[in-house]
C-alpha cells in the first residue's frame, strides 16, 4: 500500500514535520498530518454507532 507510484497516504517527512510544528506553536491538543486524515476521521464521527461498532 505504501509502495510504488501511486503512494496516497504518504507524506513526506519535511511536509510532517511543518505540519507538527505548526500544530504545537497553535497549541493544538489534536491535529492530523495530512487533510485525508481529517476527512477520515470525519466519516468515522458521522457514522451510526451501530455501524461504526462492527468495524
Amino acid at each position: 500500500m505504501a509502495k510504488g507510484k501511486g503512494q496516497f497516504w504518504v507524506t513526506t517527512k519535511e511536509k510532517a514535520a511543518k505540519q507538527i510544528f505548526g500544530l504545537i506553536q497553535k497549541k493544538r491538543n489534536v491535529g492530523y498530518v495530512s487533510k485525508r486524515w481529517r476527512l477520515i476521521s470525519i466519516l468515522l464521527k458521522g457514522l451510526p454507532n451501530g455501524i461504526y461498532n462492527r468495524m
